[in-house]
């Protein structure tokens, strides 16, 4: 009887335990699986900047494996920005947040680090987040540039036509076929100015997104 009542015991401590790592094995997997769907990189390095976990993105980013896990993260990646920022996390208390550029492919991060701790609040490491920005520095460029551009088009117009009214009210209305020309100039000069206008603000409106939903979409034939 006592051993009937050890065996049974026994077989629910092993259910339970059996039970206790399925659930462990399938929260493993479901972080897993969160972290390689995501979009951002993600690096998780412990106390002594060993690297925990380092997700999909991350992997292809800095062009390294799952092997690298337990590896000094400072010796996986070499970028100096990058190594401060994960240095800053460690030692601070607070979200620490950087950019870094990647000089070997040509790609800007935003990087966010913060204190990775344990279900009792202990200090365990560092998670490292970080969001590529490329796309959003060159259209930041782009902009610059277009700027630079439109004000160099809005400029031509502009002096001309105030260069051929300075003329036409310092004399220049005596000569009423010379008059004539320096009117069709500003008016011609002004139709040039109304069209870089009329651009800019069409542009505008194509950036609401409230404009592109009331665009009219229909089919076509191809």
């Amino acid at each position: 009887a006592e051993i009937d009542v050890l065996a049974t015991t026994l077989n629910r401590m092993t259910d339970e335990l059996n039970s206790r790592i399925d659930t462990m094995t399938r929260q493993h997997d479901e972080q897993n699986a969160l972290l390689a769907c995501m979009v951002e990189s993600v690096i998780a390095v412990d106390a002594g900047k060993r690297v925990l976990k380092v997700n999909k993105s991350a992997q292809d980013l800095f062009h390294v494996d799952s092997a690298v896990l337990g590896r000094n993260v400072m010796e996986v990646i070499r970028n100096n920005e990058l190594k401060d920022i994960i240095a800053a996390t460690l030692a601070g208390s607070g979200v620490v947040e950087g950019d870094v550029c990647l000089p070997e492919n040509g790609r800007y991060l935003r990087v966010h680090g913060t204190a990775l701790n344990d279900a009792a609040g202990h200090r365990i490491g560092a998670l490292i987040v970080l969001h590529d920005v490329t796309s959003l520095r060159k259209v930041d460029a782009m902009r610059r540039d277009f700027v630079a551009n439109v004000s160099h088009e809005l400029r031509t117009p502009i002096t001309s036509i105030k260069g051929f009214a300075e003329t036409l009210i310092d004399g220049g209305m005596a000569d009423s076929e010379q008059s004539r020309n320096h009117l069709r100039i500003i008016a011609r000069q002004a139709d040039r100015l109304s069209a870089i206008i009329e651009d800019l603000l069409v542009l505008s409106r194509l950036e609401r997104e409230d404009y592109r939903r009331e665009v009219a979409m229909e089919e076509t034939r191809m």
